[in-house]
């Protein structure tokens, strides 16, 4: 208790006082029972925004690894280190076959502990990331489920130098990534786990050095529109598979990918993702529209977080979408009150659920007809993404049907004509607003065509949208 008072009253103000720390993804060290933090090594201050970072719960249970021959020198900076951090000591440089250390800090992880490793062993050369020891990939293939958290720091090599004792003001900056989950052999983890710290620090200097006068390229979102069975999934995906092979490209479908040369990239698992999956496979489930309704909502609004994050997390030309929350949200609507879903309506709907909604009155009557707009801005909710670019394949109902029934699983309680042949009426009055009122670039795709010839036609529409906007 004494120590984590300390943490709390001294240290973490401290170091607030004299330097401060801006955190990007602070979230992400949350919700999770164990985990192993890596970071790049600069600075003895660097264990210091590491422990400032991590939730209060966990300093008592969170241990870092550090070299034993450097703090035995001073019997009393020895006893404060060990006293404050509880530190896993490691002799470099010296080997004992009775003894491996991995099997200490294994052990201590076994034990629903977290651990703080430094993968590159040392302090190294200022602002740069050095290779990482092979250790971090052998300690995490010994520990297969626990989470790994990458955190970049820039600014302690600063505030204390290496060869220096007195902190100096500079400001610290810590980069949190988001969780990963590491498999292969330990040279494979070894080096997935630097590039993405190297990967950090470039969006990092990126962020901080960025200049005003300089054209910043920004992630185009590409939304792919179609009724159930409309082949939107294969489209979407094809597409990304084709632009990557001269672009970096982000999917949001079903799961999450990156694309790189035409293949898919596992992204590393967000926790809501997870969430999403699972609710999308109750709504999936529902008996009538009104049990669909409110999980769908949920999953829609959880997809466009994960497309929040993929902007945040990975840097890309492009981020195909599997349909559009926003898009979806806005058709869908018509079908729980078909009369009431005019061009007006869908409009002001768009405006409402990006946010954009200061011309609409709180009295509108959009409000009485559909509530859950209200709840959703209420509760500032209220931010869905709305793209920069949208391709409806429209695919006639019957046609849809058809291919749903031959794939001979359990169909949907939307999956009908009648809903369909509503529901694409419903997508082609949002296409039809967002190009004549919005400006946005949108293009009907003939969904009769094969799978081939839909994508070639797509990127076709991209491309010659892209270079026109250049």
């Amino acid at each position: 208790m004494l120590r984590i008072l300390i943490h709390i009253l001294v240290l973490r103000p401290l170091l607030k006082l004299f330097s401060g720390v801006t955190v990007i993804g602070k979230e992400n060290l949350t919700q999770l029972d164990r985990y192993i933090i890596i970071a790049n090594h600069n600075s003895h201050l660097d264990i210091f925004v590491l422990f400032g970072l991590i939730p209060v719960r966990d300093i008592r249970r969170t241990r870092a690894v550090a070299a034993k021959e450097y703090f035995s020198k001073n019997r009393l900076m020895y006893t404060l280190v060990r006293f404050l951090f509880d530190p896993v000591f490691v002799a470099r440089g010296s080997y004992d076959r009775t003894k491996n250390p991995l099997d200490e800090i294994g052990a201590i992880i076994g034990n629903n502990r977290n651990i703080i490793v430094f993968p590159e062993g040392s302090r190294g050369i200022p602002g740069e990331i050095q290779p990482f020891k092979s250790g971090i990939g052998r300690l995490v293939s010994r520990c297969p489920n626990v989470p790994i958290i990458p955190v970049f720091l820039s600014g302690p090599e600063r505030a204390l130098p290496k060869a220096s004792s007195l902190l100096l003001p500079f400001w610290n900056f810590a980069v949190v990534g988001p969780p990963r989950i590491c498999t292969g052999t330990h040279r494979d983890i070894t080096r997935e786990l630097e590039q993405a710290l190297i990967e950090l620090s470039r969006s990092e200097s990126a962020r901080r050095h960025k200049r005003s006068t300089q054209k910043v390229q920004r992630t185009l979102s590409i939304a792919f529109l179609g009724i159930d069975g409309s082949g939107k999934s294969t489209v979407s995906e094809m597409t990304a598979r084709a632009l990557s092979a001269s672009s970096a490209v982000s999917f949001v479908g079903d799961r999450l990918d990156l694309y790189e040369q035409g293949q898919p990239k596992d992204v590393q698992p967000f926790m809501t993702e997870k969430v999403r999956h699972a609710i999308s496979l109750y709504a999936k489930k529902a008996k009538s529209l009104k049990m669909y309704k409110i999980p769908k909502l949920a999953e829609l609004m959880l997809r466009n977080r994960c497309h929040h994050e993929l902007e945040r997390w990975y840097v890309s030309d492009f981020i195909i979408l599997d349909g559009s929350p926003l898009l979806n949200m806005t058709a869908w609507a018509s079908l729980y009150k078909r009369e009431a879903f005019d061009d007006e309506t869908c409009a002001k709907a768009i405006s409402i659920l990006t946010g954009n909604d200061s011309a609409v009155r709180r009295n509108d009557p959009i409000f009485r007809d559909f509530p859950e707009l209200t709840s959703l801005r209420s509760l500032r909710l209220n931010s869905l993404i709305l793209p920069d670019i949208v391709l409806f394949i429209d695919t006639p109902p019957v046609i849809a049907c058809e291919r749903i029934d031959s794939r001979g699983e359990r169909k949907q309680v939307h999956e009908t004509v009648e809903k369909l042949t509503d529901l694409r009426n419903a997508y082609l009055k949002v296409c039809d607003v967002l190009k004549r009122t919005m400006k946005i670039p949108v293009t009907i795709l003939d969904g009769k065509m094969t799978r081939d010839e839909v994508t070639a036609n797509a990127i076709e529409f991209i491309t010659a949208t892209t270079t026109e906007n250049e």
